[in-house]
C-alpha cells in the first residue's frame, strides 16, 4: 500500500507535465491539470490512510515527494482556484488560426487576471509551498507564520493595487492548503 501511495504522489507531482500536450486541445489547461493533481493527491491520501506506518527509504521518499507535490502541482491548483473564482469552468478550445511561430497555440492574455497583478508570484508560490510543506513535515508548524510574515512584508507595497489584496489572500490560502494537504499525505505514511 505504501508503494502505491508513493506512486500516486509521484504522478501527482508530474501532473503539470500534462499542460503542454493539453494546450493542443484546450486553450487553458490549468483547471484540468489541477483536477488531475487533486484527484491523485486524494487517492494517495486514501491509500496512505490504509497503509501501515513506514520507515527507511519509503518514509524518505514520502517526505521528498510530498514537498515536490506541494511545489510543482501547487501552482496549477492555485491558478485553478483563480479560474473557478472567476467562474471560468470550461476553458475554450484552441483556435487553429492562432499558432505561434513554434506551432504551439498562443497562451491567453492574462493582463487582467489576479495572478498577473502580483509579479513574481509563481516563484514566490513555489518557495512558499516548499517551505510550508517542509516546516510541517519537520514538525515545526510555527514556520508557517514565518513564511507568511516574509511574504506579507515582501508584498506590502504591491498590495495597494486594484485586486491585489484579494489575489494575495486567495492565492496564499489556496497555496497553504495545497502544501498542507501534500504534507498530510506523507504524515499519514509515518
Amino acid at each position: 500500500m505504501t508503494v502505491i501511495a508513493l506512486v500516486l504522489l509521484a504522478v501527482s507531482a508530474a501532473a503539470p507535465l500534462l499542460a503542454p500536450p493539453l494546450r493542443r486541445v484546450v486553450a487553458d489547461p490549468v483547471v484540468p491539470v489541477a483536477a488531475v493533481s487533486v484527484v491523485l493527491l486524494c487517492a494517495a491520501a486514501a491509500v496512505a490512510a490504509g497503509a501501515d506506518p513506514t520507515g527507511g527509504w519509503q518514509l524518505g521518499a514520502a517526505l521528498v515527494l510530498a514537498v515536490v507535490v506541494a511545489t510543482t502541482a501547487g501552482s496549477h491548483v492555485v491558478r485553478a482556484v483563480y479560474r473557478l473564482m472567476r467562474r471560468e469552468f470550461r476553458p475554450a478550445r484552441v483556435r487553429a488560426s492562432a499558432p505561434t511561430p513554434a506551432g504551439d497555440p498562443e497562451p491567453p492574455d492574462d493582463g487582467d487576471r489576479p495572478e498577473a497583478v502580483l509579479r513574481g508570484g509563481a516563484w514566490i508560490g513555489y518557495l512558499e509551498r516548499a517551505a510550508v510543506a517542509t516546516t510541517l513535515l519537520a514538525g515545526w508548524p510555527e514556520g508557517i507564520a514565518l513564511v507568511l510574515a516574509v511574504k506579507g512584508v515582501g508584498r506590502y507595497a504591491e498590495l495597494r493595487e486594484t485586486n491585489a489584496p484579494e489575489a494575495f489572500i486567495i492565492g496564499t490560502l489556496a497555496s497553504l492548503l495545497w502544501a498542507a494537504a501534500a504534507a498530510g499525505v506523507a504524515h499519514l505514511l509515518r
